[in-house]
């Protein structure tokens, strides 16, 4: 640790106007509609401090004050991280008393948490070995097991998991073995527009995380013209293995990992990015060889289209957690350039909703319409199974309200963008 210093208003000046310059249409809300950059400066540059291991003297905040730094930090899944970090510090560099007792419970809670899902990705990756099926573990659990001292640091509210196409439908039968329901069988039908297959435990929901079951690695595929060309048997040879005392799988390689989680960030969940998110970045580019891994990083980012996000993505993990780039790779201007199709991707993706930009990219190739017509309607009008399980009611006949949530759910998301976009011009 470092010797105790002064939190500043200065430290937390800086950051907003960094913040601004490198992503101006992007929203750091978490899960709710308050901003960190809508705290005050003191408790601002506190959180920075704090995430980057820092000491921080705690500032001279009222009560009220520091329930509004709880509610971010709750907002952006840090809470755990944030009460793992403070335990070791000095009285005078914790918060008050009520609010380091909050931080407590939520960590003992992600405590018991992290035990489910451990138990949970055990139980399913030993059904798949058992059947022959390799599968990449990935997200949120792989994150907490291979990156964080303890798992717990990282919560996660569902299982990500990456099989090969051929293997899709083997991977949902040993699933549904396992007691698991298929919410939307789409790989048959719609494999080349939906990525995934949602499982939810029907015996024992409650208590059993969901399992997204993937066959594509990164969520934009329907909208770049190379999306084919990507090889997901090379993330299959270069998977990175991960072992702890109880539990071992597989997972991305580091680099891969990166431009995944940059693309997941910045342009699906560019108005409800989390500060969780931003720190993996740092750990994930702080695990990168040099200089290997970082001329990997810097072609294979420009194949897979995601150039942009990853400057964004680093960018931001440098302002927020104090990540240093190796010397011959801090320097963005030296990396090679996005495609022209990745920057009218990044274009329409900071102006519009990615079902917009879907929707656009339909219109404009009749052919490729017609061919999306019965994934779109899906897109519209999911399985009720899944309509239900997003957007619960007391009751099942009232199905139509929950269509009807998930729909103004895309119009919020949209007004938000259009929002962005007039500030953009103004």
């Amino acid at each position: 640790m470092n010797h105790l210093t002064n939190v500043n208003s200065a430290t937390a000046l800086t950051l907003k106007e960094t913040i601004s310059e490198i992503c101006p249409d992007l929203n750091l809300c978490g899960t709710t509609d308050k901003s960190p950059l809508d705290l005050s400066d003191e408790l601002l540059a506190y959180i920075c401090s704090v995430i980057r291991d820092e000491s921080p003297t705690a500032p001279d905040a009222t009560i009220e004050q520091w329930v509004e730094l709880l509610e971010v930090l709750r907002a952006n899944w840090l809470i755990p991280l944030f009460y793992s970090k403070i335990g070791s510090l000095p009285q005078e560099c914790r918060p008050p008393e009520p609010i380091a007792d909050e931080m407590r419970q939520d960590f003992l809670i992600s405590v018991v948490r992290s035990l489910h899902m451990e138990r949970q990705l055990r139980e399913i990756i030993e059904g798949f070995q058992e059947q022959g099926v390799r599968v990449l573990v990935l997200r949120g659990p792989a994150l907490a097991f291979s990156l964080y001292p303890d798992p717990a640091m990282r919560p996660s509210c569902d299982l990500d998991l990456l099989v090969l196409p051929e293997q899709v439908v083997q991977a949902r039968d040993i699933l549904e073995d396992l007691g698991y329901k298929c919410l939307a069988k789409r790989f048959e039908t719609s494999r080349d527009f939906f990525r995934e297959e949602c499982f939810i435990h029907q015996k024992n929901p409650g208590n059993k995380f969901p399992v997204d079951l993937h066959w594509v690695h990164w969520e934009l595929h329907p909208f770049f013209k190379g999306s084919k060309e990507v090889d997901i048997q090379d993330l299959f040879q270069r998977a990175w293995k991960v072992e702890t005392p109880t539990l071992a799988f597989e997972t991305l390689h580091p680099v891969d990992y990166l431009i995944h989680s940059a693309i997941h960030l910045i342009m699906i969940h560019k108005n409800e990015m989390r500060l969780s998110w931003i720190y993996d970045t740092a750990l994930l580019a702080q695990h990168l060889q040099v200089p290997d891994d970082w001329e990997t990083l810097q072609e294979r980012c420009v194949a897979w289209s995601a150039r942009i996000p990853l400057e964004n993505c680093l960018r931001m993990a440098q302002v927020w957690a104090g990540l240093e780039l190796p010397e011959g790779f801090d320097d963005f201007s030296t990396w090679p350039q996005p495609t022209e199709d990745e920057r009218t991707v990044w274009a329409d993706t900071m102006r519009h909703h990615w079902v917009t930009i879907l929707l656009k990219r339909s219109l404009s190739n009749p052919s490729l319409l017609l061919k999306r017509v019965p994934s779109l309607l899906r897109l519209l009008f999911p399985h009720p199974d899944i309509v239900r399980f997003c957007y619960p009611t007391s009751s099942n006949w009232l199905l139509p309200v929950s269509y009807v949530r998930r729909w103004l759910r895309w119009i919020d998301d949209l007004v938000i963008n259009r929002i962005g976009e007039l500030k953009q011009r103004g």
